[in-house]
């Protein structure tokens, strides 16, 4: 995918700007708190990303609604990404017709990078199971719709724990229907993405690098566990197995790189992951989606760096912010005070 227009108007600290982006490789210049987040953000949004907060805190102060519009090039033609989106909701449009976030996981969209990733490795396992789920909805949209079943089961479930008891066994079985469902698409995709991940961290450092579901019950267990923790989970209120409990866990050199990996090798692990979020991607859809990268040179040594830019360079579009360019990059968009100026 290629972005050859991009639009927008009221984002967050952002000045209304219209901007004509060349292919290869593009460097965002300025000083910090300029608004380059907010433009990789913008650009994100604009070709179907989900970001974490309500999309009411993407509007411009003192404005009621904000837009996103973007003409690319993909595999299957000139495309015009429209978004709008304010207190009132948001409004989807695919080549000025009325679309879903369904329609647009049919294209490669973008990949987005930044160092808050560093959390898929030091945060806790809601970070790598949505990382994982978040993929997943990208390339199944039936997945998305299981997943939002299976938590909304989960929400009754626990309710009849607190509540009525009686009536628990009905829940369990429909419980244990959506989840078997879902760990079974999540062990497909990480044997998908393991390998990609671990071939992108070669690339940055020699340590060998696994990933691996940890399964509070596995599809053959979960109605079994359910039933054997049903006692507890009276107690308790919540319920204790199933794809909400689990984790991915991720080995470096053998150790549990959660609890032993440095900063560096965090940031360099998460890397990885979005990397091979990148290529599986490209790989399903037969081009490459647009690269994102929010500040290319934070807490990464000149070596991480340099395979990074390698990797960005020979893609037909790639955008990387940063208060420098990098060496040998002539295409170049400076920021100042929100105002951008192509150079």
């Amino acid at each position: 995918m290629i972005v050859h227009r991009f639009r927008q108007e009221n984002f967050r600290n952002l000045v209304s700007l219209e901007l004509l982006l060349p292919g290869g490789p593009l460097a965002l210049v300025g000083p910090n708190a300029s608004g380059k987040t907010n433009l990789l953000e913008a650009l994100f949004l604009s070709l179907g990303g989900e970001v974490r907060g309500a999309l009411a805190e993407r509007v411009r102060f003192g404005e009621a609604q904000a837009r996103v519009y973007v003409e690319a090039e993909t595999q299957l033609g000139e495309v015009r990404f429209e978004q709008s989106f304010g207190r009132g909701g948001r409004e989807i449009r695919l080549n000025e017709a009325p679309a879903s976030l369904r329609e647009l996981s049919e294209y490669a969209g973008a990949v987005w990078i930044r160092p808050e990733d560093i959390a898929l490795v030091r945060g806790a396992p809601e970070e790598r199971r949505r990382w994982l789920d978040a993929a997943l909805a990208r390339f199944s949209p039936r997945y998305r719709a299981l997943l939002s079943a299976y938590e909304k089961t989960l929400r009754q479930r626990n309710a009849a724990l607190k509540t009525s008891p009686r009536g628990i066994g009905v829940w369990s079985e429909r419980l244990a229907s959506y989840g078997v469902r879902v760990l079974n698409w999540r062990r497909r995709i990480l044997e998908r993405l393991a390998p990609l991940a671990q071939a992108a961290y070669r690339e940055l450092d020699s340590a060998p690098l696994r990933l691996l579901l940890r399964e509070s019950a596995g599809p053959e267990e979960l109605a079994a566990a359910l039933q054997d923790n049903l006692q507890e989970e009276l107690e308790r209120g919540v319920t204790l197995a199933g794809p909400h409990r689990d984790d991915v866990r991720i080995f470096l050199d053998e150790l549990d790189a959660v609890k032993f990996a440095s900063r560096g090798e965090a940031r360099s692990i998460a890397l990885a992951m979005r990397l091979a979020e990148h290529r599986l991607l490209a790989e399903h859809h037969g081009e490459p989606p647009l690269l994102l990268v929010d500040d290319f040179s934070a807490e990464l040594d000149s070596r991480r760096q340099a395979a990074l830019l390698h990797y960005a360079s020979g893609l037909p579009q790639a955008v990387l912010s940063g208060t420098h360019a990098p060496e040998g990059w002539t295409r170049l968009l400076r920021i100042e005070a929100g105002v951008w100026k192509v150079v």
